[in-house]
């Protein structure tokens, strides 16, 4: 006998098992229900359930006064374990949902088509709509900025490359929160601003610090909405982009010297390690050291915070590592996604996912620097609070589609 037959005889053999056990179980069941309440039987139904084992038929017991249902069996639900569960849990660990309906087919002994599994996950998508619009905290020490790019089907266009903007906040306490999700065409200042907008609207009123990239037009558009908060600019992605802009055999020394100025233990000693670098390299590389010269406020902005924070202040990359389970799920699926709304499910329920770990554990190093992020909120925003007024607009959003920025009303501020 093969391994394949035996395995077929197997499942059927336990099937029939779990078949008597239930039947077992309503019998008894129905009993322990006369015996409290009284009355008499009156029969059988059929009924066919799915189980972890293959689907069984059973028969339902009944009373004469209708009064009776099994304990374990909800009323017109044909399924001992919830698939449409199973079925989100296994794409939001990035299973295609062809590959999920096979699986659940597999195990449950019954055919899904792929149709039937997007049915169930399209379940998500109200409660990824809550989760985009969900009212923000009026305040978050440090908030990430950063994007992806993937595939989507666009009628008409076919499959067109789009960018994802994704805002991770830092509470003082160290607590992390996806403040949202965007899908646009391309990545561009314009975009952030409306996506800042945005936040703004939600309840994000104060913010001390956003670690970004360099885009060209962000750090304007984050002090339009923003007027208060300061920039960082990562120093990871300008020591990446130096060294692909320097000869091969420079690079090892270059990024030495780099990593005194971004190591020093104060903005002071740092600066001296930065004119270091312009005499050493300067008239080889202008390009590169005039970025740094030019833009050494953005890259040594983490100095003027505890010293416990400066690892996640210098860079994106707590940003990043968010980012690498996000695309994780896109990766199963070849980065391309038949509709918007396929993007919106796996970010939500990724994000849903990675909320639930990072309440389990904060950030090292908030606790003891808590009081001190939050005096430094209050000193910066209580000189200058801001308040709506009719003096400046954000521009008119970029957002496609039915996205909450779609025709949002104009915010007015005043720095």
């Amino acid at each position: 006998m093969d391994q394949d037959t035996l395995r077929i005889l197997l499942r059927e053999a336990v099937r029939e098992t779990v078949a008597e056990v239930l039947q077992t179980v309503l019998e008894l069941d129905r009993t322990a229900f006369l015996q409290v309440h009284g009355g008499r039987r009156n029969g059988y139904y059929p009924r066919k359930l799915e189980t972890a084992f293959g689907q069984v038929d059973l028969k339902v017991p009944r009373d004469r006064e209708s009064r009776y249902y099994p304990a374990f069996l909800k009323p017109y639900v044909r399924r001992l374990v919830d698939v449409g569960e199973v079925a989100v849990a296994l794409y939001a660990a990035g299973v295609s949902q062809r590959k999920a309906a096979e699986i659940l087919s597999l195990l449950l002994g019954h055919r899904y088509s792929h149709e039937t599994l997007s049915a169930l996950t399209d379940e998500v998508l109200e409660a990824a709509g809550a989760f985009r619009t969900r009212p923000l905290p009026e305040e978050m020490a440090f908030v990430y900025l950063d994007g992806l790019s993937l595939k989507v089907f666009r009628e008409g266009e076919g499959i067109v490359r789009e960018s994802v903007y994704v805002a991770l906040g830092i509470a003082p306490n160290g607590e992390r929160r996806v403040l949202g999700f965007w899908l646009l065409p391309t990545e561009s200042a314009l975009g952030w601003e409306g996506v800042l907008g945005e936040l703004w609207q939600r309840g994000l009123r104060r913010v001390l610090l956003f670690i970004t990239d360099g885009l060209p037009g962000l750090p304007e558009a984050i002090r339009r909405v923003y007027p208060q908060a300061e920039w960082q600019r990562c120093v990871v992605h300008g020591v990446r982009w130096s060294l692909s802009q320097v000869r091969s055999r420079d690079r090892a020394l270059l990024a030495e010297d780099l990593r005194r100025v971004y190591g020093a233990e104060s903005r002071e000693e740092a600066l001296g390690a930065l004119e270091e670098v312009k005499a050493a390299w300067g008239s080889r590389y202008p390009g590169v050291v005039g970025l740094w010269v030019q833009d050494s406020g953005a890259f040594l902005r983490f100095y003027g915070y505890p010293k416990v924070l400066w690892p996640y202040l210098r860079s994106t990359n707590l940003m990043e590592r968010f980012i690498r389970e996000l695309r994780r799920g896109t990766k199963v699926r070849d980065h391309k996604f038949p509709k918007e709304e396929a993007v919106y499910k796996l970010l939500y329920l990724e994000s849903e996912r990675q909320e639930g770990r990072w309440a389990e554990r904060k950030l090292k190093g908030f606790s003891e620097v808590k009081e001190v992020l939050e005096k430094m909120l209050q000193e910066r925003y209580a000189p200058r609070t801001q308040t709506l007024t009719h003096n400046r607009t954000l521009p008119t959003s970029p957002f496609r589609g039915k996205s909450p920025l779609a025709g949002a009303a104009r915010i007015w501020y005043r720095g």
